[in-house]
């Protein structure tokens, strides 16, 4: 019996890392008003910042269907794999019950449903654990329990390099960007309790990265688990953080990566954030 790690789109795991972990995703909508793309496999990373850019209005998105997972289901349930699905926060998106709802309508009991309760990197971190839990034989039912009690040291903090984006998804008022954005304000965020919240501002690109580098040099990392920078669209964001902590005595081993379409509508381009688990 074959124990299958399945996650979605908003993993953000690139296509030969996913090859390489020997990882199953299901994908969500991105909408260009008329026009729906499949995250990650009609719209590139690349393509898609390309095309907000381009746009007056942000694109919205959506959640797979039962069905979209209820075919991945019976797929394996045909096979005898048993599957452990990660998926983005239940407080963020619906996904996670389209795959109760999936389950319940495979009627299979080798499916194990886990609510990471983050998104993008910090999701991209628990599926490699379970990855490596797989690899060391662990059953799927002792992988989701474990990762499960993961989910609570996940912790991933990014800034927001542009107001713009914001506004126009309607999460801060256009007086409040436009002062923003001429004063070089720059919104810290992080994920706690599932939920996206703002845990303060830094002004001008030093000061940011000043504020990201004293939370990871204040946490108590388990450096025996994977961690993660990413961006979004200005990769050269990323290194300059990482340069900037390296300088400051917060050297790490990091993985890297690039956060797509889901997340990137709200947080636009020139983003940069940390991942990793506390002790």
């Amino acid at each position: 019996m074959n124990t299958v790690i399945l996650t979605d789109s908003t993993s953000d795991i690139e296509k030969s890392v996913l090859d390489q972990l020997k990882v199953k995703v299901v994908a969500l909508k991105v909408n260009f008003g008329e026009e729906s793309f499949l995250d990650g496999i009609d719209l590139s990373k690349k393509e898609f910042f390309n095309k907000l850019a381009a746009s007056s209005v942000n694109p919205t998105t959506s959640q797979p269907s039962p069905e979209d997972f209820l075919a991945v289901f019976n797929q394996r349930k045909q096979n005898g794999d048993e599957v452990v699905y990660i998926g983005i926060s239940s407080v963020l998106s619906g996904t996670l019950q389209s795959a109760r709802i999936a389950k319940e309508m495979c009627g299979y009991d080798g499916i194990y449903i886990v609510d990471s309760l983050v998104t993008t990197a910090g999701l991209e971190l628990l599926v490699r654990v379970a990855c490596q839990m797989r690899d060391a034989g662990d059953s799927a039912k002792h992988i989701a329990q474990k990762i499960e009690e993961l989910v609570p040291k996940a912790r991933i903090y990014a800034y927001v390099d542009t107001l713009k984006y914001l506004v126009r998804g309607g999460r801060l008022s256009k007086t409040a960007g436009a002062i923003g954005g001429a004063l070089g304000i720059k919104p810290i965020i992080t994920v706690a309790d599932g939920a996206v919240l703002s845990i303060g501002t830094a002004r001008g690109q030093k000061n940011t990265f000043e504020k990201l580098c004293s939370i990871v040099n204040d946490a108590d990392i388990d450096t025996t688990k994977p961690m993660m920078l990413t961006f979004t669209e200005n990769e050269e964001n990323m290194h300059m953080l990482e340069m900037y902590m390296n300088e400051n005595g917060v050297k790490y081993d990091w993985l890297y990566g690039e956060v797509g379409s889901v997340i990137g509508t709200h947080v636009g381009p020139g983003a940069a954030a940390v991942a990793y688990f506390v002790k």
